[in-house]
């Protein structure tokens, strides 16, 4: 698929991004959600979304975030054309109480629908405030506990790499899942979520160990994890924490019991996205380990013409500015299909067919979570080499 996207003219593949990405399979199933508003917005009344992202805070990282969460909003609003809907940026600048203040100028402003902010303590912040208007908001937080009521959850998750990850280990055979955790107590919520999943599609959890931050542990941690790993019948040992040292250092003890080129090898799985580490690709005891990654074919395309709009390279994370836009200009182009105008009610949102992202398609599941499909990829010569290509719809 992506070799057959690179022999298509630049302007064709533009089209694509600029049309595709808006455009809501209209052949979604129902659901029998029940909504929490009877928002009726009438046909001719202009659609009015407060963007709130922290591009004002002091903090030189996140404003970096915040800033190309915006111009990415932007971008998005470039790319539906004639659409009657108006784009207004609120500068939480990362705190609690300017969010706070955003959100109640926005209510107050006639925001329809409310995208942003991207901190989970932002966003828990404002959440009482826009549910007691009722008003949904599509927040950049990947914070799964936020997820409910007004509020739907865009960001990526572990938890969604993790189940993506065990599908595709259980199509391989490896059924018997070991879990190497930084997080000292071993009964956390990702973890809890990983046995969820291993146990829901038919794997079986054979031991969790957990690690400090100190680097003198790390040895016992390792012959504890070999020995577990060895007397359970252990299959794919799952790391859970992010890009690290620890992971490389553990993986090197580890290299006796572990080398996926050989079959009955026990495979390393990364929870994290280790592509985004050449650290972590360069790492000799990690090549082989397998991770998940998004669709790349619209990446590219995507960030070539951000830099040509606003002459930087934007944060990875800006694309969730520009899909949640992106999903608000397909509700709007179904809503003018089916003429139903109450626009943004839990069950025009929440859509079995989902829609088509920068990173490959993606939907809202009844929990008010997304559910992104990724790729399967493998760390080969210091980098990530696809084993199972991104699907192109949902089963």
């Amino acid at each position: 698929m992506i070799s057959e996207m690179k022999n298509y003219p630049t302007r064709f593949i533009n089209y694509v991004l600029r049309i595709l990405l808006i455009i809501i399979l209209l052949n979604a199933c129902s659901t029998n959600l029940v909504s929490t508003t009877n928002n009726v917005i009438q046909p001719d009344e202009t659609i009015k979304i407060a963007v709130l992202t922290p591009f004002g805070a002091q903090e030189k990282k996140l404003s970096y975030i915040g800033k190309s969460l915006r111009d990415a909003a932007l971008l998005a609003k470039q790319d539906l054309g004639n659409l009657n809907l108006q784009l207004k940026i609120y500068d939480t600048e990362g705190r609690k109480d300017i969010s706070i203040d955003s959100v109640h100028s926005a209510i107050n402003d006639g925001a329809h629908i409310i995208v942003g902010p991207f901190l989970p303590e932002t966003t828990k912040a404002i959440s009482t405030i826009s549910k007691s208007k009722g008003i949904k908001v599509i927040s950049f937080s990947n914070d799964l506990t936020l997820a409910g009521n007004n509020i739907f959850v865009i960001g990526d998750t572990s938890v969604n790499r993790a189940e993506k990850l065990i599908k595709y280990s259980l199509e391989q055979k490896k059924y018997r899942f070991g879990i190497i955790s930084s997080i000292n107590n071993k009964y956390n919520e990702l973890e809890n979520s990983i046995r969820d999943k291993v146990s829901r599609n038919g794997g079986i959890e054979t031991f969790s160990i957990n690690y400090t931050q100190e680097l003198e542990n790390l040895s016992e941690i390792a012959r504890e994890a070999r020995k577990k790993a060895i007397n359970t019948n252990t299959d794919a040992i799952i790391f859970t924490d992010d890009p690290n040292k620890k992971i490389s250092l553990l993986a090197a003890e580890l290299q006796d019991i572990t080398n996926s080129t050989e079959k009955g090898k026990i495979q390393i799985i990364g929870l994290s996205r280790w592509d985004l580490s050449s650290s972590i690709l360069s790492e000799s005891s990690l090549q082989g380990s397998w991770i998940a990654i998004p669709d790349t074919r619209f990446r590219a395309i995507y960030e070539k013409r951000f830099v040509k709009k606003f002459g930087y390279r934007p944060h990875v994370k800006s694309s969730l500015a520009y899909d949640a836009i992106a999903v608000v200009g397909a509700l709007i182009r179904k809503r003018d299909v089916e003429q139903n105008y109450n626009l943004f009610d839990t069950n025009e949102i929440v859509n079995s067919n989902g829609f088509i992202g920068i990173d490959g398609i993606f939907r809202f599941k009844s929990d008010q979570t997304t559910e992104k499909e990724l790729a399967i990829a493998t760390i080969e010569r210091n980098q990530p080499n696809i084993l199972k290509l991104s699907p192109n719809k949902f089963p």
